[in-house]
């Protein structure tokens, strides 16, 4: 078996073990809330991010165990992540996130969160995980409650 066909193995069994560990949608809003209000500098930083992410949920007291607090915590930015690169690289949240006052803040729509907390991960061509962006709007318009009337 070659080295990267190892790799391989390796990553989609981490992602398969990810995306069977569910991540509560208010969990992911609270830490949406709390990279909103980090200094911008600190954002792309993911040793800043994970440590403001542990400090939340230790607040929180919902992991027994470091190790639980650690997994939780990489849950939460690879999926907050994975929103973040459908946000840039597609237009799959054209209409459901909207400028947040600062630069590089957005506003995303709750069934956003919602999509984000239920799509399984995947690897992009890079190696990152990442939301399958058809997949994902598919599972967002079927989440969407519709508003108003015709």
């Amino acid at each position: 078996m070659s080295f990267f066909h190892e790799k391989d193995l390796v990553v989609t069994d981490f992602l398969d073990r990810v995306n069977r560990v569910p991540v509560p949608v208010d969990l992911l809003v609270d830490a949406l809330a709390m990279h909103a209000e980090m200094p911008v500098a600190d954002r792309g930083d993911y040793r800043a991010r994970a440590c403001r992410t542990l400090d939340l949920l230790d607040r929180k007291g919902l992991c027994r165990t470091a190790d639980d607090l650690h997994i939780l915590a990489m849950l939460i930015d690879l999926r907050l992540s994975a929103v973040a690169r459908l946000e840039v690289k597609n237009y799959v949240l054209k209409g459901w996130s909207m400028p947040a006052g600062e630069v590089g803040v957005s506003s995303l729509h709750l069934d956003v969160i919602r999509a984000a907390a239920e799509e399984p991960l995947i690897e992009d061509g890079d190696g990152q995980a990442c939301f399958n962006p058809d997949s994902f709007l598919q599972r967002l318009l079927a989440i969407a409650t519709p508003a108003g009337r015709a």
